[in-house]
């Protein structure tokens, strides 16, 4: 009968016995238990550990102009009927078109952008529109603007982007004449986890964006409510939204500088984004504390054996190195 080697001490003392024995048997269980011993306590723990589905990843997105946007406002009474005088302004020609009475106040639109770090990525938003001969002080406005914006961290993403505010002007605040701006910054509203291709999985988190009949001159006005559009944009995994964080109200003299002027300043910072792990990359995470593990398990097995073989109570044959009996 052929014996092997089962187990070796420190001391490079050797104990064998044959294949089918009892030592060898228990030998295999030792072997089994230390590697299943931290499978188990990787899975009791991975709530705890960071072994997810799931990872938030910052990242800052890349944002352009689509130089789109509409503005809704109602100035202070004048009529004797009691009726606030309605304006508005946009950058569709349709819209424009079909309330043409209303937005003789349109004056000019500006857009410009800040690369602040000098990065190439825009750090900062500007939008300012100029109103011109307000028939009564500004009592509120709606206003959205469009923009394009795309994540691209582990795959290009473009969740739709339309800032959106409504503002109503406190009655010591309401101006004719001055300037309206609005500091905020970029937020991503997000309800499920983007999704990525990987080998073995070819699926990617689409976006539905906003759509507009701009071309049919009877298209029906109510799509371009801020109820509807932000409906388009809600019904998506995620969407980009502003955040007003600041408010200020400067009154100017009209002969020094006419008009009143809506401004907006929007901060683009890094945004926190959740993505749906890949197999490949909850793998990698399992291997790692896996790897901790099982070195802690192995060293523990192996003391035991050390033990159980040193005192016999495993029977095997024990070779001693002929130093050691001297």
């Amino acid at each position: 009968m052929k014996f092997i080697p089962l187990h070796t001490t420190n001391t490079a003392i050797v104990y064998k016995n044959s294949l089918c024995s009892l030592a060898s048997l228990m030998v295999l269980v030792f072997i089994a238990l230390s590697v299943m011993l931290p499978v188990l306590l990787v899975s009791l723990l991975s709530p705890y550990s960071g072994i997810s589905e799931s990872r938030v990843l910052y990242e800052q997105p890349n944002i352009q102009f689509s130089y789109q946007y509409i503005f809704v406002a109602n100035t202070e009474s004048t009529a004797e009927n009691g009726e606030s005088p309605f304006l508005a302004c946009s950058s569709f020609g349709n819209f424009n078109a079909r309330i043409q009475k209303f937005t003789n106040s349109c004056d000019a639109s500006k857009y410009w952008t800040e690369d602040l770090d000098h990065d190439t990525v825009t750090d900062r938003l500007h939008f300012q529109l100029e109103l011109q001969k307000l028939p009564s002080r500004l009592m509120n406005f709606d206003l959205l603007l469009f923009f394009e914006a795309k994540l691209g961290h582990k795959c290009v993403l473009t969740p739709p982007a339309v800032l959106a505010h409504q503002l109503q002007l406190p009655q010591a605040a309401r101006l004719q004449n001055g300037h309206v701006q609005l500091k905020g910054e970029l937020k991503l509203k997000q309800y499920v986890e983007f999704t990525c291709p990987f080998p073995g999985r070819n699926i990617q988190t689409q976006f539905r964006q906003v759509q507009l009949d701009t071309n049919n001159s009877h298209a029906d006005m109510s799509q371009y409510r801020m109820e509807s559009l932000l409906g388009q944009v809600k019904a998506n995994p995620a969407y980009f939204q502003l955040a007003v964080q600041e408010t200020y109200f400067k009154p100017t003299s009209p002969s020094m500088e006419p008009g009143l002027f809506i401004e907006l300043e929007v901060d683009v910072l890094q945004v926190a984004a959740r993505y749906h792990l890949s197999i490949w990359e909850r793998l990698g995470q399992f291997w790692l504390y896996f790897a901790s593990f099982f070195g802690i398990s192995f060293y523990i097995m192996n003391k035991l054996k050390d033990f159980l073989f040193g005192r016999h109570i495993i029977r095997s044959w024990e070779i001693i190195p002929w130093k050691k009996l001297y």
